[in-house]
């Protein structure tokens, strides 16, 4: 399966939204609006937009099928991000780095291993922790792919697992996308030079 690098999408999404602003500050765009104005593939849209909004640079109305959200515009912090263009740049790159293209698939599996965390049959302080330590992870993830540190990574992945030790079926069962972002991971860090 061949992944279009997030910050591409994001940055293509952010820039259909802006466009949108400029045009009428108060109108809302429905999933199939930002599609089509941006351009982008129909699965990359869910797993970006929430990142955005996650960031505070777009604003979701859900409605009653979550996760798909039924209307979008941008914010005043995405607004303000697009005209500082140095740093609008600098987040979503036109052109990411080879080692940015190489660990495209790698949110894409972080995103899966979030869902799967909300769904895990665990529950009370264990669920908290598992959800806490997902977090932790993707805020790990979402730093420049030059910055990833593979000691912090193995170690939450580590964390993550051992939630479900004792559990009959363990953690391949309840949260299958770890193991595959295990592997992406340890490919990415074995491809580039330490």
């Amino acid at each position: 399966m061949t992944y279009n690098h997030p910050k591409l999408v994001r940055r293509k999404l952010l820039l259909a939204l802006y466009n949108r602003y400029l045009k009428d500050p108060l109108e809302m765009l429905s999933p199939e609006d930002v599609l089509s104005e941006s351009g982008i593939a129909r699965e990359d849209l869910l797993a970006n937009i929430h990142y955005l909004h996650d960031r505070g640079l777009v604003e979701l109305m859900v409605g009653y099928n979550p996760p798909l959200f039924a209307a979008a515009r941008i914010t005043a912090d995405g607004i303000d991000l697009i005209e500082n263009q140095f740093e609008f740049n600098l987040r979503f790159p036109p052109e990411p780095s080879e080692l940015e293209v190489n660990a495209a698939s790698i949110p894409y599996l972080c995103e899966r291993l979030v869902e799967e965390a909300d769904f895990s049959p665990l529950d009370g302080e264990k669920r908290r922790t598992l959800l806490r330590d997902v977090q932790y992870l993707r805020d790990e993830l979402s730093r420049p792919v030059h910055r990833w540190r593979l000691y912090v990574l193995e170690s939450l992945l580590d964390w993550i697992d051992s939630h479900f030790e004792g559990i009959e079926e363990g953690s391949a069962v309840h949260l299958p996308s770890l193991c595959r972002l295990r592997d992406a991971i340890r490919a990415q860090f074995g491809s580039q030079k330490m």
